[in-house]
């Protein structure tokens, strides 16, 4: 089958959404994907805004998406390159305890991050809110990890789990890398521009897919917001016929979840890396297109320009020390 795409398609989300339903429709019953629909049709959307390994057809200023060069995009660039946790592996505990940790330091003033909404002094964020920014922020290093541990049996990678009050020095990463390594986690499926903090040496951007709201979903599968909710049931009277119809109507949005079972997934998608050397530093105030203007100084390229395939992974990981010979 193949689809028609206009460049307003590209441009808008929701519009590139309703254009490929059906081809995401037919993929999804035919393919075993991690990704959910919404998911893949903004990773498509990147790989067509890129138009990468030819996922689009031209005929003069007509472009076309097929079946077959969709599902090709997704077995050679998108499943070879994607990692799926489950909500109990131990570094996905590990940064749901450094989320909180990290969090709490922030609001008992133990770490210089301030807990404002960049760009939005007056806005002061929830504890809540933080807490998921930075898992959502870091989750991209958890499933590097897992990936090149999982492709390189004899690597081992160290992530910084360490909560210091100077963000201003450069933090690498990767503690026991011999270069500086800078990893972006983005929630952004659609997006086309990896980035990298000034100083590095390498970047490595990540599209993460990760199920909302994470703190609730990841409480109702350890069993805690069952808790909650027995604990109410044994506190409300049972005359109290409105709240006991609450607490029913809330048991049976989370009844499909059993106690202890984890069945949500965080996904994602290791979209490569390069290198820093000779690359000039993108200006703050910058416009780039579909992302806007550059909030601050750092390297930005676009994601078909990195690399990704195992012997560059292999080259990466001997050049900075994490696999020897």
């Amino acid at each position: 089958m193949i689809y028609r795409i206009f460049k307003t398609d590209l441009q808008n989300v929701n519009k590139f959404k309703e254009r490929t339903y059906q081809l995401v429709v037919h993929i999804k019953d035919h393919k075993d994907i991690p990704f959910d629909h919404t998911e893949l049709s903004e990773l498509l959307l990147s790989a067509c805004r890129l138009n990468e390994l030819n996922i689009l057809h031209y005929e003069g200023n007509k472009m076309y998406i097929s079946t077959e060069s969709a599902e090709f995009w997704i077995e050679k660039r998108l499943l070879p390159n994607t990692v799926v946790l489950n909500f109990d592996d131990e570094d996905v505990i590990r940064l749901l305890l450094f989320s909180f940790e990290i969090t709490y330091k922030m609001f008992e003033g133990g770490t210089r991050a301030t807990v404002t909404a960049k760009g939005f002094r007056e806005r002061r964020r929830t504890f809540e809110s933080i807490v998921v920014d930075q898992f959502n922020g870091k989750l991209g290093e958890v499933l590097l990890k897992r990936f090149l541990e999982s492709k390189f049996p004899n690597v081992f990678i160290e992530l910084d789990w360490e909560i210091s009050r100077d963000i201003k020095k450069y933090r690498n990463d990767i503690v026991n890398a011999t270069k500086k390594v800078s990893i972006k986690s983005t929630n952004s499926l659609a997006g086309i521009w990896a980035e990298a903090d000034k100083g590095c040496d390498y970047g490595i951007t990540v599209k993460c897919g990760v199920p909302e709201p994470i703190l609730l979903q990841f409480f109702i599968e350890v069993c805690g917001f069952s808790r909650l909710i027995n604990f109410a049931n044994n506190k409300i009277p049972n005359d109290d016929e409105k709240f006991k119809k609450y607490i029913e109507s809330i048991n049976e949005r989370i009844k499909s979840y059993k106690c202890g079972e984890f069945i949500s997934k965080l996904k994602g998608f290791i979209c490569g890396y390069f290198t820093t050397y000779r690359l000039e530093v993108a200006k703050k105030g910058e416009i780039k297109k579909y992302l806007g203007e550059v909030k601050e100084e750092r390297y930005i390229v676009r994601i078909s320009e990195l690399k990704y395939g195992k012997k560059d992974w292999e080259f990466f990981l001997k050049d900075t020390g994490l696999l020897r010979d």
